[in-house]
């Protein structure tokens, strides 16, 4: 599956995953990632695994209180390109 199409289609993708499929993810048709599900059945389970295995970092304390009253960033559309624009990299372009 390409870049382009995971990301029309990550709902779905990630609904086909939680069903037990694996999602081989190319870009110009080079595989880069996968996406698959997690083993565990209960998610503290799964992140004990990725622990183990290295994946990811388990966090040094719990968020207390306090982190889920800082405030958040705002959301600010990005700004509309011109048809006279030019873009440095086509990629970028193709990527958007």
């Amino acid at each position: 599956m390409g870049i382009a199409e995971l990301k029309a289609l990550l709902s779905e993708t990630l609904a086909r995953v939680k069903d037990g499929e694996e999602v081989l993810v190319t870009e110009h048709g080079r595989p880069i990632a996968r996406i698959l599900p997690l083993s565990a059945a209960l998610p503290a389970e799964a992140t004990q695994q990725l622990v183990r295995a290295g994946l990811v970092r388990a966090p040094e304390k719990p968020l207390d209180e306090t982190f889920w009253k800082l405030p958040r960033a705002k959301y600010r559309q990005p700004a509309r390109r011109g048809e006279d624009d030019e873009m440095e990299d086509p990629e970028l372009l193709e990527a958007v």
